[in-house]
């Protein structure tokens, strides 16, 4: 059963070290559902900071970026984490529909005071049966609850993308466009590229990324460029010349001079200060 649920307290020791103040990007390989019972923090997901405060739901996808910017002393988030076998059990077109959803469009939604115990209960009835042994059925129920919790989140971001007035199509190119600089920034960088598969020009697929998110494509493709580097440098020991060509940068060179105009650090300067800060 690929389900775990957590607390997660600022300021005591966490249950969930996914959620901690280091300044690194994480990445978690499942479904990390949080909803904030008390404080505040910033999140910063793929490039974008969110404000989260009391009674605000948080969704993270499966090798989505994050990290907490800040949070307030008094921050309390109940967190639910679903593994990827958590597809498996939906077998209505609608929930798999809609919980694919739920790792592409907006990450956060406010509940309202109903939705929020409603939400704490089923989280703290679920972090008791999940320890619960020599039960039979407790995997039976254990889903069915989480099928429960994300039929009322599916049902409160339908009400949320409702009362956001961008167009379905702006929305859908949106969604499309993230699709795909995510599986193809490494080698393909150009707009006209993503603006092509898309079916749109680049100058609307432009006008588009913008308007949603305040920042233009090529913003984009170079931010994920940018964290993907960051991440290399950090967590594998490969050489600057083979991620740099794994990158898809003509040289190391190009490479070197593209990480210091984002960061005003070399890659081996990077990597060096990202080595100390773990020793």
């Amino acid at each position: 059963m690929d389900i775990s649920i957590y607390d997660n307290y600022s300021g005591v020791e966490k249950d969930f070290e996914f959620f901690n103040l280091d300044g690194q990007y994480q990445e978690c390989d499942s479904l990390l559902c949080a909803i904030c019972m008390r404080g505040t923090a910033t999140i910063k997901i793929r490039l974008q900071e969110y404000q989260m405060k009391r009674s605000d739901f948080l969704v993270i996808g499966p090798h989505i970026p994050f990290y907490i910017v800040e949070q307030s002393d008094d921050f309390h988030i109940d967190i639910i984490r679903a593994g990827l076998s958590i597809f498996d059990f939906a077998t209505e077109d609608f929930l798999k529909i809609h919980l694919e959803r739920l790792t592409r469009g907006c990450p956060i939604c406010t509940l309202t005071a109903r939705k929020l115990i409603m939400f704490h209960t089923i989280h703290s009835y679920l972090k008791l049966l999940v320890k619960v042994e020599n039960n039979r059925y407790r995997n039976l129920v254990v889903y069915e609850y989480i099928k429960i919790f994300f039929y009322e989140v599916c049902y409160i971001l339908d009400n949320q993308h409702k009362r956001i007035k961008i167009p379905k199509r702006d929305r859908e190119i949106t969604k499309e466009f993230f699709r795909s600089v995510e599986s193809n920034f490494r080698n393909n960088r150009k707009v006209e590229f993503y603006a092509d598969r898309i079916g749109v020009s680049p100058k609307h697929l432009a006008h588009v990324i913008h308007n949603v998110t305040g920042k233009y494509p090529s913003d984009w493709i170079e931010g994920y460029l940018l964290l993907e580097s960051k991440k290399l440098l950090r967590k594998t020991k490969d050489s600057i010349q083979v991620i740099s060509f794994d990158l898809n940068f003509a040289t190391p060179s190009h490479f070197g001079k593209f990480f210091k105009d984002k960061t005003g650090q070399t890659p081996r300067e990077f990597r060096k200060a990202a080595e100390s800060a773990y020793e």
